[in-house]
């Protein structure tokens, strides 16, 4: 444990928070490996909801996500040792009647399901609920669609913080939506909220070409609401199109790799939007991976004195301030390190 003031480790201070560790999609019938925060991980649905334990057995540590997911909980498929969600050993087969010892069980963690992903908090006591998004919640008005699990070498807060960027659309998204004649970026306001920021900007994104007619400048509504440590929800809102709204949620698998969740909800009379969504949007995050992935130090800085910010720069700069504090053991609103 570390005082306020003194920089905490990149575990210690995100294993109190929630994060996704796969889409709910990928949990079938059968265990899941996973990981988080440098912890290996395996889940599993039971007739509670979903379980999360550590991917080895306490026997001969062999990987549980190769077992088998019964009405008892989790079988070894090695010598059928078999967890319960709590992470106890309920039945050693080799000798069914010698009490199992206290000793044979794997750690277990919070596990939770919502928002098409499945979450996992390493700690006890979660230090933030799960992001709130009602909108999700109406399926007959809401649709979705989720990309690839998107696996990228650098840290979660430097994709969120290029989520978060402005001032780069003009320039690295040339070619998909940026207008880079048109890339100076208009003074906004950042809200400081409880547990995160918002933002809101007018973006003349070029629409997509139709036909020989060249693209259409739209001036395009952009509200950016980050939730403390690792989520973004950016909304759209053209004058041409519906409005959708995408949501980014890197998963830190250490201090310098993390895979992001990443998807979209739109009305469901947009025709044929989710085949638009996936095409697009990935060319579009694979201009942000060659950037993010070119940076250094792939870590999210915590001392930026070195850099030269701009006013377009406010809202990743205030993204970097709170996750600099909370390194600091202080609240995301307080002084961080300039």
């Amino acid at each position: 444990m570390s005082t306020a003031g003194e920089v905490r480790s990149y575990r210690d201070t995100f294993v109190p928070y929630w994060h996704p560790v796969a889409y709910a999609h990928e949990l079938r019938e059968g265990p899941l490996a996973a990981r988080l925060l440098e912890s290996e991980l395996v889940l599993w649905r039971t007739a509670s909801g979903v379980a999360a334990t550590q991917r080895y057995c306490a026997h001969r540590g062999a990987d549980l996500s190769a077992g088998t997911v019964t009405p008892q909980g989790l079988r070894c498929a090695f010598h059928g040792w078999t967890y319960a969600q709590s992470g106890s050993c309920v039945r050693i087969p080799s000798q069914p009647q010698t009490p199992v010892p206290e000793r044979a069980r794997v750690s277990s963690y919070l596990a939770a399901e919502r928002h098409g992903l499945i979450w996992v908090c390493l700690s006890p006591e979660p230090a933030a609920p799960l992001p709130e998004w009602p909108e999700l919640a109406d399926s007959a008005t809401v649709a979705t669609v989720p990309l690839p699990r998107l696996d990228w070498d650098t840290s979660a807060g430097r994709m969120v913080e290029i989520v978060l960027d402005v001032a780069h659309l003009s320039f690295v998204h040339e070619g998909t939506f940026g207008n880079p004649e048109q890339p100076e970026v208009p003074a906004y306001d950042v809200e400081k909220l409880p547990d995160g920021l918002r933002a809101q900007i007018v973006y003349p994104a070029l629409a997509p070409a139709v036909g020989s007619a060249p693209p259409r400048v739209d001036r395009t509504t952009l509200t950016y609401e980050v939730t403390f440590p690792f989520t973004a929800r950016l909304t759209f809102k053209p004058t041409l199109f519906y409005p959708h709204t995408v949501y980014a949620v890197a998963s830190p698998w250490s201090e310098e790799k993390m895979q992001c969740f990443y998807f979209a909800s739109y009305h469901p009379r947009i025709r044929n939007f989710a085949e638009l969504f996936v095409k697009s949007e990935s060319a579009i995050l694979e201009q942000d991976r060659r950037v993010a992935e070119g940076q250094r130090p792939r870590a999210h800085p915590l001392d930026f004195s070195g850099e030269v910010p701009v006013k377009a720069d406010r809202l990743p700069i205030e993204y970097r301030r709170a996750l600099a504090a909370l390194r600091l053991g202080r609240p995301p609103d307080a002084p961080a390190l300039d």
